[in-house]
């Protein structure tokens, strides 16, 4: 027959084992994120390593503990150390999340070189104090007295001032994400569902910090050990972080498939759906002239541009058509970045799954390769010009040949069509020499 004791032992490493099934189902949704915001993603990803470890520690070390049922020093031993242990994870895991909230509510933070950056220049700043104050709560559970009551059923007994200081970090956390995701939201108003994904990572961060509070401090403390079913319920509240931060919402809110006008004229330039154009010049002057003639005759624009898009849009009469700003330095919500280039394939990747008879002008050829190197440039050519092939659309790349070496360009010629190659079609263009 089963006794109690084995009951509540069998019941603990089947939530253990529950709640490391959705870390990996956590970890791997993370991990498996097509998002423009690739540092920030790492950033995520290692705090809920962090947490995932900490239920490593618990698990491993309360198999000890159950093996040392008959030695009380050995398990009381076993129960401080498991709950330092747990405390060291946890509190990484805040400082990491609250690194993530720093990186999601700032747009010109994308790398760990920027992240430097930010805290040189910014310093001293909320996140420092942020970390002060977690980094005081993890030495107060180090160093302070733990009072194992009881093993069977588990009573910890916890000195007053560690009782208020992991109160205190735990408002620390609550209120610190809270509060950036909240001014960042008036900041760049954005859309219902770009409010919603926001609130539900407001949600797990708090969650998470309070439920570690009530499941690793104050519960124990009252003889109430339900930290097996408490971690699934953190690691669902995680998950809330993963969902919220999928990726891909900023382009839902930004890139709306809209054609700029659908005019009964007859178009100027007739262009073969399902290609990639070069369009070697100095100014690009030539590009926006076809991109706007497909546009205003019903095809679906995204404009990526190193201009200024507010001037972009008063000069060739954009109202519709979404255009990005490629830079590195800009902070509106419309800004993308050019490094690492995977963040241009996504836009333009998913504007592609979102609409038909689609027509994109990127304009910058120079401006990524000078942010990354040729070789990327030309493998996201290559990458855009398939998915410009299976949805059939048009993609415009105007480039200054004079910036590119001869052999550069006839790399390019492999992966592309030159408009020189095309007069009959373009007779606005002037051919160039081959």
């Amino acid at each position: 027959m089963v006794s109690l004791a084995d009951s509540a032992s069998i019941v603990s490493y089947l939530s253990a084992a529950s709640a490391l099934f959705l870390s990996f189902l956590v970890v791997s949704a993370i991990a498996r994120q097509r998002t423009r915001q690739t540092f920030r993603k790492h950033v995520l990803l290692s705090a809920v390593l962090l947490l995932v470890c900490a239920i490593i520690s618990n698990v491993l070390i309360g198999i000890f503990i159950a093996s040392a049922s008959g030695d009380p020093q050995a398990a009381e031993g076993g129960i401080v150390l498991t709950k330092r242990l747990q405390a060291t994870f946890d509190y990484l895991f805040g400082i990491a999340i609250g690194a993530f909230s720093v990186v999601a509510t700032t747009p010109s933070i994308g790398s760990r070189r920027d992240f430097v950056r930010y805290m040189v220049e910014e310093f001293p700043n909320s996140y420092v104090f942020y970390v002060f104050v977690l980094a005081i709560g993890l030495v107060s559970i180090i160093v302070s007295p733990v009072t194992v009551v009881s093993t069977a059923p588990t009573i910890i007994s916890f000195e007053p001032y560690v009782l208020f200081i992991s109160g205190f970090a735990v408002m620390t956390i609550v209120l610190y994400a809270t509060y950036r995701f909240i001014t960042h939201l008036h900041r760049t108003n954005p859309g219902a569902s770009i409010r919603r994904d926001t609130y539900l990572i407001i949600l797990g961060i708090s969650g998470f910090a309070i439920g570690e509070l009530l499941f690793e401090v104050v519960l124990p403390n009252y003889g109430l050990d339900l930290r097996s079913p408490g971690f699934i319920v953190e690691m669902a509240l995680v998950g809330l972080i993963a969902y919220g931060t999928r990726g891909r919402s900023f382009l839902q809110d930004l890139l709306e498939p809209t054609a700029e006008a659908n005019l009964l004229t007859k178009p100027a330039f007739s262009l073969e759906a399902g290609l990639t154009y070069a369009i070697p010049e100095r100014d690009a002057t030539h590009a926006y002239e076809i991109f706007k003639d497909l546009v205003t005759h019903g095809a679906h624009g995204l404009c990526i541009t190193r201009r200024s898009p507010k001037a972009v849009m008063a000069e060739y009469g954009l109202e519709r058509t979404p255009v990005l700003w490629l830079s590195r330095v800009a902070t509106e919500k419309n800004a993308l970045r050019p490094s690492p280039p995977e963040k241009v394939a996504m836009a333009i990747e998913h504007f592609l799954e979102l609409s038909e008879n689609t027509a994109v002008l990127l304009d910058g050829l120079e401006y990524l390769v000078s942010h990354n190197d040729f070789g990327s440039i030309l493998a996201l050519l290559h990458d855009l010009n398939e998915s410009v092939v299976m949805h059939e659309a048009i993609l415009l790349v105007p480039f200054d040949p004079a910036v590119f070496n001869q052999r550069e360009i006839a790399l390019i010629r492999r992966e592309v069509r030159f408009v020189g190659e095309m007069a009959r079609e373009l007779h606005p263009i002037t051919k160039i020499p081959p």
